[in-house]
């Protein structure tokens, strides 16, 4: 059985989505899409914050002018987002580590806490919301999810390595991981000809599609 996707939550007016570039708003979206689904993300696209807190991390997306970090808690009910903001310094500044901080101990979780937080200004919510994608946008980054996932159960089901799937496709080991994790840096075009190299069929991958849309 799937696992339920937790909410992200975040303070309306004080956490705001920066301006992303296109590209830059897919892979924010990929990635905390991957996190509401209980994915556990490392380098190089998140790295922990024990300067904050327990279970504290940032996310790394890059922009055509900048970097940016999305400072978020990995709750057992949702993703808790405190704070987005542009890397100048290999620093991270101390009003950012204090304000989030701060946001963190306002909010507390529990059930029957949830419409105090919400009158606070906190909201909760999906990528999609958080980031403002487009319809569009939206169903690029679950068509993304659905064929890495479908990659990698496929890969499995064969009782194949990732090293043995690159050999297949005449690729490397760590462009099949990338696949597997939606990296950005790879190709539908790949992700496609992989799942139709493992076998594949038209009719499976219309599936896979559809099960996308219907998100």
């Amino acid at each position: 059985m799937a696992r339920k996707a937790k909410p992200l939550a975040w303070l309306h007016g004080e956490v705001k989505t920066p301006p992303f570039g296109q590209a830059a708003r897919i892979e924010a979206g990929y990635l905390l899409r991957e996190l509401q689904r209980g994915t556990s993300l490392g380098m190089p696209h998140s790295r922990p914050m024990p300067a904050i807190g327990a279970r504290c991390h940032e996310l790394r997306v890059v922009d055509e002018r900048e970097t940016w970090r999305i400072i978020y808690r990995v709750d057992a009910d949702a993703i808790v987002i405190v704070e987005v903001f542009a890397k100048k310094t290999t620093q991270t500044p101390q009003a950012v580590l204090e304000a989030c901080r701060k946001r963190l101990k306002e909010y507390v979780m529990r059930p029957s806490k949830r419409r105090k937080l919400e009158r606070k200004g906190w909201r909760f919510g999906t990528a999609r919301e958080f980031l403002g994608l487009s319809e569009e946008e939206a169903a690029y980054v679950e068509l993304r999810l659905r064929l890495a996932d479908s990659l990698k159960n496929r890969r499995r089901r064969r009782h194949l390595t990732q090293a043995a799937l690159a050999r297949l496709i005449q690729s490397s080991q760590s462009r099949v991981a990338k696949m597997e994790g939606g990296d950005p840096s790879v190709s539908l075009d790949l992700l496609v000809r992989s799942l139709l190299a493992l076998g594949a069929s038209s009719r499976d991958l219309a599936r896979t599609i559809a099960a996308a849309s219907l998100h």
